[in-house]
């Protein structure tokens, strides 16, 4: 038999190619992002006339170092203390009536991008796309969260993440179609990178580095996962 991750890789593009769409789960109160991912992709932020949008990261073990507005016409900031204390974990964004500075430019959506250091003196740089809302924002505002178990994501290509749960079911789907048997020395460290998962504040990255799983042997598992999922929902019986 082929190498698992090889022969995963290789039937789930025959298989299953389908692209399924990613939905993204909000709350009421904040929308909690995994800094992984947030590191990696644009987040988008509501902000509204007369409110404030808090983006936090004090549920991380990092600082704000540098905040850049590439538009500062129309917003401006303010943090729980200051930039240069090292300990600045929250930004409060809130929307101005617009103004008028020379030579610069001016866009309905800007950017706003964040620079922070964890306590290992790790820099991540984030970049948040600022979206205007004539009435009430879905959330109060952002979260920025280290790993939490169970609820870890990954994210495969510019539109789609994966979960742990599509990990563990794409790896059942994986063994019942006959792509690895549960002798494959792959499957029993898969099993042990969903225990970490779903027991430690670690990444899906940093399991799979521990367990010695190729993390493309990860990204298939969950892409026949999301994609049995999709095919399901066209076809019954897929």
């Amino acid at each position: 038999m082929k190498p698992f991750f090889a022969y995963v890789i290789a039937t789930n593009t025959l298989i299953f190619d389908v692209t399924a769409p990613i939905v993204q789960a909000q709350t009421p109160a904040y929308r909690f992002i995994d800094r992984d991912i947030a590191a990696k992709t644009r987040i988008q932020v509501q902000v509204t006339p007369g409110r404030a949008t808090p983006i936090s990261f004090n549920q991380t073990d990092e600082a704000i170092a540098y905040i850049l507005v590439a538009d500062p016409s129309r917003l401006v900031y303010t943090t729980d203390t200051d930039l240069k204390s090292g300990q600045a974990t929250t930004i409060f964004l809130r929307v101005i009536k617009p103004l008028k500075f020379p030579q610069a430019t001016t866009t309905a959506i800007t950017n706003l991008l964040v620079q922070t250091v964890d306590e290992g003196g790790q820099k991540r740089l984030y970049n948040f796309d600022i979206i205007p809302q004539r009435g009430k924002s879905g959330y109060v505002g952002i979260q920025i969260a280290n790993a939490i178990p169970g609820q870890q994501k990954l994210l495969i290509d510019e539109n789609r993440q994966i979960t742990v749960d599509d990990i563990e079911t794409g790896l059942k789907t994986a063994i019942k179609r006959g792509y690895a048997t549960t002798n494959d020395p792959v499957v029993p460290k898969v099993r042990q990178l969903l225990a970490l998962l779903r027991t430690n504040k670690v990444t899906i990255s940093e399991a799979a580095k521990s367990v010695d799983v190729p993390l493309g042997v990860i990204s298939e598992l969950g892409k026949i996962a999301i994609n049995q999922r999709y095919c399901q929902k066209l076809i019954p019986g897929c």
